[in-house]
């Protein structure tokens, strides 16, 4: 078997490999386990039959389905395109599939990663998303623009399977995530001399439309994704409400605006219980002249 590349798509005799990953500036915790049960679920929702899901590491974890590998690896970051400061850490995904199955699949490699990216990114928020060429690095804005517009992008046509597999009809436009992010990028996967590649790939990072960039940059949703998360959120605000009426009245309007976070009511609860103890004891003068010098 050929060397594995750092990047984008190989192929050998008996195995293609298609690789992408996720950018994130800062530092940032990552669960591996919880990766790996989504990569599996979104897999399973794409008609692949998982067979085997397992974490090697905090850092590795591997997706068996019926012909499909799928690897996981947390590195850290490396220069890239596009990014003036070395990220803190890349979230590396690849799909190993044998070069007849990807023949016989209904669903191509890339079509896949685009996918399992889409739904990794919703829940980790990367700064950067690297698609499968090197070159290819998108803002979390511009990959979530292209995906959010495969709805619009026509459907290859694809020679019918031989039995109805009715999970992929929940999925109409499957086929249309890797076709719309190809379309992003002009001239991506032609035969072209490298200047010529590289002149295509800036024209498709070029300034986007100051409407487009108000459309796409509105705060993103912060509200937890499970429900016990959210539930444990409205009891510790009505546990601030014990104390400090007014904080949580406005720590209401924000879960009812902008979502439950169990950072904000945390970090909130923390400053009240602060507050409150130095105005048990009188210290508040103290602590804001204190504040003032510090500030000076």
């Amino acid at each position: 078997m050929a060397e594995q590349q750092p990047t984008g798509a190989t192929m050998t005799d008996t195995m293609q490999k298609v690789q992408a990953g996720l950018v994130f500036l800062g530092k940032k915790s990552f669960d591996i386990a919880a990766i790996t049960c989504g990569i599996a679920d979104a897999l399973d929702r794409l008609g692949e039959r998982v067979e085997e899901r397992r974490c090697e590491s905090d850092t590795q974890a591997t997706v068996r389905a019926r012909g499909l590998v799928c690897r996981v690896r947390i590195t850290e970051g490396r220069p890239l395109p596009r990014i003036d400061t070395n990220p803190a850490h890349i979230l590396e995904l690849s799909l190993g599939r044998g070069a007849d199955e990807e023949a016989r699949a209904q669903t191509s490699s890339e079509t896949l990663i685009a996918h399992l990216l889409a739904g990794l990114q919703a829940t980790l928020v990367p700064d950067y998303v690297q698609w499968t060429d090197p070159r290819a690095v998108l803002t979390r804005a511009e990959f979530r623009t292209a995906v959010a517009n495969t709805a619009a992008m026509p459907a290859p046509v694809r020679p019918a399977p031989a039995a109805t597999d009715r999970r992929r009809k929940r999925l109409p436009d499957v086929e249309t995530a890797y076709a719309q992010l190809r379309a992003q990028m002009p001239g991506f996967g032609r035969d072209r001399s490298e200047e010529e590649r590289l002149d295509a790939l800036r024209a498709a990072f070029r300034d986007p439309d100051p409407a487009e960039v108000e459309a796409i940059s509105q705060p993103d949703d912060i509200r937890e994704p499970t429900a016990p998360l959210r539930l444990s959120v409205w009891m510790l605000t009505f546990a601030i409400g014990l104390f400090a009426l007014p904080v949580a009245a406005a720590l209401t309007v924000v879960n009812l605006l902008r979502g439950e976070n169990m950072r904000l009511a945390s970090q909130t609860a923390a400053l009240t219980g602060t507050f409150m103890v130095l105005a048990t004891h009188g210290q508040i003068a103290q602590a804001a002249n204190l504040i003032v010098a510090l500030g000076g």
